[in-house]
This record gives structure tokens, sequence and C-alpha cells, in this order.
């Protein structure tokens, strides 16, 4: 099957990855997915002080995460943060060996990242971007499509079209983020060339995630229409509806403003701890993914991986 060139790659049983969600992407819940055959992804600001060291709190999680299991996880690097190549240099200093970067051009890092033997995961939201990752010698593409939560790439493009026309442009193995619930969107990405897929909402909903039960209770409670999407003036960013998200949606920056700076105010992750750690769904706004309404119950995450591995399994053998 397709999926061993993946799991083989990732020492994993499953080729099922936990998105690196900011500051709800902990050690308990990234252990959790790591030890039901997953691959768990850590965030920098995992629990973190909104003043708080980044670095420090990254060194400390990895390092809990390492008392909780002795499987492979890995550590999301957003490019465009300033204090990355630090961060970048605290994972492997504690031996963190898989990374997913995301937010920037893989040419800034991946080289650096491959001469200390790390596995290179690189999220892209257009073909071209999956070749120019292939050609900087990234292990795997992630097509992070429009359906997904958080940044999104401006062409906005959903997986539907854009994993085939990756698995036809690309050797390396490809993952699918982005509308992945269930069962059924596992087997329609591995339908579509993936690999393997990666979810992050899912595995916001479940017990071992630090998120708020608030801004929990407010995914389950959420339908098809339930997100909007906000930023297009920079960058597309998909939220959870909510009072501010909806007059988000049409906000635009001051003329003559620097945009990068207006969306850091308005839509970038620190604006979101206040929701998902705090709980502060009206004053604040929250990251979520399309296929929300599909998430009807807080579960483990051992639970959602086996669904996933076990439900696919079930679905393959019913079309046959």
């Amino acid at each position: 099957m397709r999926d061993i060139r993946l799991r083989r790659l990732l020492a994993i049983d499953h080729p099922i990855l936990q998105a690196g969600v900011p500051w709800v992407s902990n050690p308990e819940l990234v252990a959790a997915v790591s030890e039901a055959g997953g691959l768990g992804i850590l965030h920098p600001s995992a629990g973190m002080a909104p003043e708080g060291d980044m670095a420090g709190n990254l060194r400390e999680n990895i390092r809990a995460t390492r008392r909780l299991t002795a499987a492979p996880f890995g550590v999301c690097f957003y490019l465009a943060n300033p204090q990355v190549e630090g961060l970048i240099d605290v994972a492997l200093q504690e031996g963190a060996r898989i990374a997913v970067t995301y937010g920037g051009s893989p040419a800034l890092f991946t080289g650096k990242l491959k001469a200390d033997d790390a596995t290179v995961l690189h999220q892209v939201s257009t073909v071209r971007h999956a070749r120019g990752a292939e050609a900087q010698g990234v292990d795997v593409v992630i097509a992070d499509g429009y359906e997904g939560g958080g940044i999104r790439g401006p062409e906005e493009i959903p997986n539907l079209v854009l994993v085939p026309q990756i698995a036809e442009a690309v050797s390396i193995p490809i993952i699918v983020s982005g509308g992945v619930m269930d069962a059924r969107g596992y087997v329609a990405a591995m339908a579509l060339g993936a690999h393997g897929v990666q979810l992050g909402t899912r595995f916001v909903a479940t017990h071992e995630c630090i998120a708020h039960p608030k801004y929990k209770e407010a995914l389950l409670g959420a339908i098809d229409t339930g997100t909007i999407v906000a930023g297009r003036y920079h960058w597309p960013t998909r939220l959870l509806r909510s009072g501010k998200s909806i007059r988000s949606k049409n906000t635009e920056p001051p003329q003559d403003s620097d945009r990068q700076e207006f969306w850091d105010g308005e839509l970038g992750a620190t604006q979101i701890r206040e929701a998902i750690l705090d709980g502060n769904l009206d004053s604040s706004v929250a990251y979520c993914g399309a296929g929300v309404g599909l998430v009807s119950e807080i579960m483990s995450a051992a639970e959602v991986v086996e669904n996933l591995a076990s439900g696919s399994r079930t679905i393959i053998a019913g079309l046959r």
C-alpha cells in the first residue's frame, strides 16, 4: 500500500499526523497520538504564558513529551516567526528529528535541518510550492488545502483538486491537511493520491488537549457553516464563527498601513490565545477547520487514531 512509504519514513504504525496548533498542541496530546501509532506534533507555544520564553517553553515541552513516550514525535516551525532559527536550534539540541515547516520558503532551513539528520515535512498550498519544496530537499510535502483552519494559501485551492495535481507533480510522499475529520476523509485523501493525513481541529476536541472547555464545546456545537474566512487582504485565515470573527471578515487595514502588522494584530497566533486557551470566544478569534460540523464528541486521542485506521479499513472493504 502507498502509506507504507510514509510509515517507514516516520517510523509510525498509522499515517496519521496531529497538526501543531498554536498554544494547544501540548506534550500530553502529542504523546497520546504517538503512543497510539500516529505522529504527534508539538507547537513551540503550547501552554506558554502570553509573554513567555518560547525557546525555553519548547525545550521543556520536548523533554516532557519524551518522558511520556518513546515513540517518534515532531515539532512544527512557522518560518515567518522571528525566533524560528533559535527554535530550530533548541529542537535539534533536544534530539527532535522530525520537523514540520510552514509559512515561508523551504530554502530557509531545510538544509540546516537535514544536516542534523532531521526529516523535513513542508506545508504547501500550490503545485508550484510542492515542486519547489521537493527541489529544496524536503522529505514530505503536506498539501494544506483551503478547508483547513488558521492561515490559508492566498490561492484558496481546496484539497479535492490540489492533491491529485501535487501527486502528479512530485515523487516524494504527500500528506493531506484540511477537511479530514473521520475515516471517510482519510479514505478520500488516499484516493486522491496521498500517503497520509494530518488533522488539527479533530485532535483539539480530545481529552488530552489543553484547549479551553468552552472552545471544545463550541467545536461540538458548530455546523457546516461554522467557519469564516477573514484576512484576505494579506493571509486568508479560517476562523470559528463568532461575533468577532464575523466582524473581522470584512475588516481591511487602513490605507498605507503595514498589512502584515495589521493581520498580526487581528488574526495572528497571539490573538487566538485568549479564545482557545482562556475560553474568551466573544472577544477573540479562534482557528478552526471547515469540517468542524463533523466533530460530534470529545474523545481520547487514541480513539481518534483508531477510528481513522479501523474505519478506513471497513470503508475500503465495503467498496470491494
